[in-house]
């Protein structure tokens, strides 16, 4: 091979070089969205217990925005966005809340509709004993990464009417978990753990109220 044929070769190869460093400069600058599932938790039936039947009403979304749940913050401020997979967290709640009960053989009735008010008792179906109508005031996760550490945050709040039949009342219940933890490296599936491991304490703490609230 001439020189002429060389130098053509060194050309090539600074072209493609080039090409792949553009192409990863490209790639680093795209945002990435992560989609988290909720999910129910694997020790759902460590739950509390009881032999009364739960009315169990669909939970309602009052968050303005359902989709986004927070975002991974980089070292330089940019912003990934953490969304929630499912179309409904409500729909979601609501299941893993059934199917938690259901795990520790508590009789569960789904009720589609409902007023929670005193008055309204006993259009209750007469087997219930305590009707739930929950609401998720917000679900939230954050993860700020530095360079030795990633700091995960996680903010559940859920609200409920409990509608106890045998008192006679209504009562409203706030319930309000906030993990955090710091790990070496962002994982998605992390926050997502994170985030069931929440949501289940926030919905055994709720089932603890209404228990404790009827007793």
């Amino acid at each position: 091979m001439g020189p002429s044929g060389g130098l053509v070769k060194r050309k090539a190869i600074y072209l493609f070089l080039m090409v792949l460093l553009l192409t990863g400069l490209v790639t680093c600058a795209e945002h990435k969205t992560y989609w988290l599932y909720l999910r129910p938790h694997p020790g759902g039936e460590q739950g509390p217990k009881t032999k009364l039947t739960i009315g169990l009403l669909p939970f309602e979304d009052a968050r303005i925005s359902t989709e986004k749940l927070g975002a991974r913050i980089l070292r330089d401020g940019t912003e990934e966005p953490i969304r929630l997979e499912s179309p409904s967290a409500s729909e979601d709640l609501t299941d893993i809340l059934r199917r938690s009960l259901e795990a520790r053989n508590i009789p569960v009735v789904t009720i589609s509709a409902w007023v929670p008010a005193p008055q309204n008792l006993k259009d209750l179906p007469p087997e219930v004993d305590i009707a739930i109508a929950g609401k998720i005031e917000d679900l939230e996760v954050e993860a700020r990464s530095s360079i030795l550490e990633t700091k995960l945050r996680c903010r559940v709040k859920l609200s409920a009417k409990l509608g106890l039949k045998a008192q006679g009342k209504v009562v409203t219940e706030t319930i309000e978990v906030r993990p955090e933890e710091s790990v070496i490296f962002f994982e998605r599936q992390k926050v997502e753990e994170m985030l069931n491991e929440a949501v289940a304490s926030a919905l055994n703490r709720l089932v603890e109220k209404a228990l404790a609230s009827s007793s």
